[in-house]
């Protein structure tokens, strides 16, 4: 496969998939083959509105030659399947978080995929953005000297409380809130920063965590349905030394940071969801000197700039996971975004709340290495 062009076809035409559909357009290398969802109805709108086909099946889509890349854009408890039935039809795969909704799932996957000679990659993208190429490129400069500690904040605001249940998006598809409050919150979002502290640090080697469902009543009046952990906090111990806390929640007021404590200095990321976002050091100004004092903007190793952009608080470019892919595979490389790594943060989440206390994770992964744009 060419790494300056790849075939894709989408599974899953929900509330998920205008985030990477309306954005294609950044990404001249990828060439949408198709859709197919198991709703017919949304299958045939978002195809016509690409001028694509739509799939009558997920075989069909599988059979299909020009087909290089699925995006398996399905609801969490659908991943390993499309998954491993993509990757049995010799297709490279792109998921959505989580990489499957049990760690087992996730090891059967990377089997597959290392047994075949083909790549998986999973969501967020979000280690591959501007912002966070920053915020990496000072840690390795030595910018806050030895990193110690990280705080991780995951907050998105008092759902409960919100109008969620008139969430559409630009095809009309609403946002999945029975799924959403099934999973939790730990599953549909600790990988943002999960994923970002693994790639600096390496891999996680001992999670202590505790877990409530603080708001059981989010469900409309007369629905009912399963309703997962919607507050985890927990402290991880990497083997390089470095702790974190990292919180997440649909309770609290929206927060979204990442701060990195180092021996010489702080960074703050403002907003993990945010390609663009902004970043801060506060360094010593001596000692007897408060560092906290007299924060700086750290230039970005590039503005973000975009043509597209999805109309939601995400200023992220989510196709750029899928872009990176296919650059892999061109190159006979594994991508930034590994199938590995996808498995070390499902481990990390599941241990979150799996159980109350201590957790030990073994599992490894290969480092990514920079963007090139951000060596």
């Amino acid at each position: 496969m060419s790494a300056s062009r790849a075939g894709i076809a989408v599974v899953g035409c929900g509330y998920v998939a205008d985030f990477y559909l309306n954005t294609l357009e950044d990404h001249p290398g990828l060439t949408l083959v198709g859709v197919h969802d198991r709703i017919a109805e949304r299958a045939v709108l978002a195809a016509g509105r690409h001028g694509v086909r739509a799939y009558e099946d997920l075989p069909r889509l599988l059979a299909d030659d020009r087909v290089s890349i699925v995006v398996n854009l399905t609801n969490p408890a659908s991943h390993a399947e499309v998954t491993l039935a993509a990757l049995a039809a010799g297709k490279h795969v792109y998921s959505e978080k989580p990489l499957a909704t049990h760690v087992a799932d996730g090891r059967r996957i990377v089997a597959e995929a290392e047994r075949r000679g083909l790549l998986v990659s999973c969501a967020p993208a979000n280690v591959l953005g501007e912002a966070f190429q920053t915020l990496w490129r000072e840690i390795r400069s030595g910018a806050v000297g030895e990193p110690r500690l990280v705080y991780a904040e995951l907050d998105d605001g008092a759902v409960h409380l919100m109008d969620y249940q008139t969430w559409k998006n630009s095809m009309g598809s609403p946002w999945p809130y029975r799924d959403e409050f099934a999973v939790g919150c730990n599953a549909e979002h600790s990988a943002y920063h999960l994923a970002a502290l693994t790639t600096m640090f390496g891999p996680v080697r001992r999670v202590v965590a505790d877990h409530g469902t603080l708001m059981p009543d989010k469900l409309p009046p007369g629905e009912d349905g399963p309703v997962g952990p919607d507050y985890v906090t927990a402290s991880l111990t990497f083997g390089s030394g470095v702790m974190a806390r990292l919180t997440c929640s649909i309770v609290a007021p929206a927060d979204r940071s990442l701060t990195v404590v180092g021996d010489g200095g702080v960074l703050r990321l403002d907003n993990c969801w945010d390609f663009g976002s902004g970043l801060t050091l506060r360094a010593p100004a001596g000692r007897g000197h408060d560092y906290l004092l007299g924060a700086r903007p750290v230039d970005p190793v590039r503005p973000y700039a975009y043509r597209k952009r999805y109309a939601a608080d995400h200023r992220m470019d989510f196709p750029r996971g899928v872009a990176e892919l296919a650059a892999a595979a061109g190159e006979r490389r594994q991508p930034r975004l590994s199938a590995r790594h996808a498995l070390h943060v499902l481990e990390v989440t599941d241990a979150m709340t799996a159980r109350h206390g201590s957790t030990e994770i073994t599992s490894e992964f290969a480092a990514p290495e920079p963007m090139t744009w951000a060596r």
